[in-house]
């Protein structure tokens, strides 16, 4: 089906590069065509959420530490999406990590099922292809254990000062914690 406009949702699994100034969308049971580039296609969604690419690809930067090949948090940490080359690029395509089942080499590429049962063909390799899953895990749990982290701690708040003290502490040590795990996997 060809569509004019179009903005991520928590059904979309993949924003597909067709090459031009054309785009395939994936969803978990539809399939349309957008005469958009898929750098039009994030911006656009982005924008829609309250956000630009570059605020975006920014915020990740700042998360993890790294400059390349970015994931981006769409709406919320149920919403990660990954390229599969630099964001800039015309050949780039973005593929939701929350809808990802398996993958597998496939002929020098790798092929993805997603969890609707869908498969795609990406033109990239499988190392790369976990390389970019892997990073876009790696901030979907750094969200994740902040998210628990500040809960705790506002729930602690609600108790007397000895607690909120004690609840601080723990906020910090784990703040460590989170930050050798990311300088550890940096080095690697």
């Amino acid at each position: 089906m060809n569509i004019d406009s179009y903005e991520i949702n928590k059904e979309t699994c993949a924003v597909l590069n067709l090459g031009g100034e054309a785009s395939q969308i994936v969803e978990s049971k539809n399939e349309y065509l957008l005469p958009r580039k898929t750098f039009q296609v994030m911006e656009d969604s982005c924008a829609y959420y309250g956000s630009t690419l570059d605020g975006r690809v920014k915020g990740t930067k700042m998360i993890l530490g790294s400059n390349y090949k970015l994931p981006i948090i769409i709406e919320d940490r149920d919403m990660i999406f990954f390229p599969t080359t630099g964001n800039s690029n015309d050949n780039c395509s973005w593929i939701s990590l929350n809808h990802v089942e398996k993958y597998e080499p496939y002929k020098g590429y790798t092929k993805v099922k997603f969890y609707e049962g869908r498969t795609i063909i990406l033109k990239m390799s499988y190392s790369s292809f976990e390389n970019q899953l892997f990073r876009a895990m790696r901030l979907q749990r750094i969200l994740k254990d902040r998210s628990i982290k500040k809960q705790e701690i506002n729930s602690l708040e609600s108790n007397n000062g000895t607690t909120k003290k004690f609840a601080i502490e723990d906020a910090s040590v784990i703040e460590k914690t989170i930050e050798k795990s990311i300088s550890r996997t940096k080095e690697n």
